[in-house]
């Protein structure tokens, strides 16, 4: 190709590889920061409408006793719902976020400290805040999205 001599010239399209080896690329932290908000924002959603990290309805509310208004009554009263989905002020919800990120790992957690000490009271109470099997579904495809969109899979030859 390129001889300057205008003939044209075959070039073999079936290559061998005789030594190669292809390696899983570190994703970026801006991959992973996507990837850990798309993760987040889904328990995020699971968690407010009722459901644990079983993809299962959380167990209702404990009413009142003794005639005493209960939780549940409570929240009815303030215009919610009367389940179990962490929502009162919205504080809880709204805090979780990615909170840190590198080539390897996200951690997705809470921003302040209140509302931190509520979802771990609430998560002991019944596990909500995780990892549920429909959660880790979308986490499957936003890694297999980054993998068709971005360059992951780096060919190298061996030496």
């Amino acid at each position: 190709m390129g001889s300057g001599s205008g003939k044209a010239q075959t070039v073999n399209t079936h290559m061998k590889i005789s030594k190669a080896r292809f390696s899983l690329s570190p994703f970026s932290s801006e991959q992973m920061a996507k990837v850990g908000t798309q993760l987040a924002d889904t328990i995020r959603k699971r968690i407010a409408s009722g459901v644990n990290v079983n993809d299962t309805d959380a167990k209702p509310l404990k009413p009142g006793r003794n005639s005493k208004r209960g939780y549940p009554d409570y929240k009815i009263a303030h215009g919610l719902q009367p389940i179990r989905d962490w929502t009162w002020s919205g504080r809880t919800l709204r805090s979780m976020k990615v909170i840190s990120v590198n080539q390897n790992r996200g951690v997705i957690g809470f921003t302040d400290l209140r509302s931190d000490r509520v979802a771990h009271v609430n998560n002991a109470q019944e596990k909500m805040f995780g990892i549920s099997p429909k959660d880790a579904q979308v986490l499957r495809d936003a890694v297999y999205s980054l993998f068709r969109t971005d360059r992951v899979i780096d060919f190298r030859k061996v030496a």
